[in-house]
């Protein structure tokens, strides 16, 4: 049964819409403050966050933000955003917060529990806003393409700017967007143009165009996988070098610290202080051990500090040497 978190300072609405997707099938949890949101949210992982834009204690996005800095709640969960805002920059900001959808009000429910079981699912479904985030990664992959970006371009123009691409109607649609027609602008001269712009991305400005229609096709499939090919050698040396200078890194060793070459640099100590120590530590790691057994401590906090000073004592005695004198 998938999980909804529903976040909402209101009670009334959070309760009308609690009753209105657990008839759904949905298995719902209601918060009522941000800090129990974030915290409940990080615990259960639910499927689906269905928060409030407004609060009065607090800011909404800012706490989806918090939450979707979590990796492992960024991978299992989803956020929805339910707002009367439908600016650019908020939604945005939305987007940004790692908000996965915003719903505007009033909410039509049948698509609030459309979008909650494809949230649910962990189907397609557009952000928000179209953002740039170039250099910043979510920890899964994700393939993130935006027209101002050229590494994707070559490989992608291989494939698809053929002969047979570039065509009158692929003329005719372009002139069509741009509200012209065959009498202002001749298609078989925006042909020839688009035809010699894609050969010089890909090609190259350097490389000569011949005259005639079949040689073009020829230059055009020799020159392109050749490329093609130097693109990626290049790519993969960068790769290479970048890969040896990580491993360089992580090989050297690092520098010794305090190394005793002479036995005058041996601090001295009382052979009775030593038995203290030793004896002392034997006491605590005692009393720290019945101190950690089930039942005797009920504050799980403090139970595990015993249990660490515990370890502590007992790493101590190692390091000394137990039952010697």
């Amino acid at each position: 049964m998938p999980s909804v978190l529903i976040a909402d300072e209101q009670d009334g609405r959070r309760s009308l819409l609690a009753s209105s997707i657990e008839r759904n099938g949905f298995n719902v949890t209601r918060i009522s403050t941000l800090r129990q949101c974030e915290g409940t949210a990080l615990a259960t992982m639910p499927d689906v966050v269905l928060m409030d834009a407004i609060w009065t204690t607090g800011d909404a996005l800012g706490s989806c933000s918090r939450m979707t800095s979590d990796p492992e709640f960024a991978l299992k969960s989803r956020i929805v955003l339910l707002s009367n805002q439908s600016d650019e920059d908020h939604l945005v900001a939305a987007t940004q917060a790692g908000i996965s959808e915003v719903i505007q009000k009033p909410v039509d429910m049948n698509l609030l529990v459309t979008q909650l079981n494809k949230h649910a699912t962990k189907a397609f479904v557009p952000p928000p806003a179209e953002i740039k985030s170039k250099g910043k990664s979510t920890g899964v992959f994700e393939v993130n393409v935006t027209a101002d970006e050229p590494g994707w371009a070559l490989p992608i123009l291989k494939e698809v700017l053929d002969d047979a691409t570039i065509d009158e109607e692929f003329v005719l649609k372009i002139l069509d967007d741009l509200d012209l027609d065959g009498e202002d602008v001749e298609p078989d001269r925006v042909r020839e143009i688009l035809r010699a712009a894609f050969d010089r991305l890909i090609v190259g400005a350097d490389e000569e165009i011949s005259d005639t229609e079949e040689e073009n096709a020829e230059i055009r499939s020799a020159r392109v996988s050749s490329k093609m090919i130097e693109a990626m050698e290049k790519r993969a040396k960068e790769l290479e070098e970048e890969i040896a200078t990580s491993l360089e890194r992580l090989m050297i060793m690092p520098d010794e610290v305090a190394i005793i070459t002479d036995d005058t640099e041996f601090e001295k100590v009382d052979p009775n202080a030593l038995s203290m120590t030793r004896l002392s530590l034997e006491v605590l790691e005692d009393l720290l051990f019945e101190l950690g057994l089930p039942g005797r401590i009920e504050d799980t906090t403090l139970l595990t500090q015993v249990q660490d000073a515990a370890q502590m004592a007992s790493d101590a005695l190692d390091a000394l040497g137990r039952n010697k004198d």
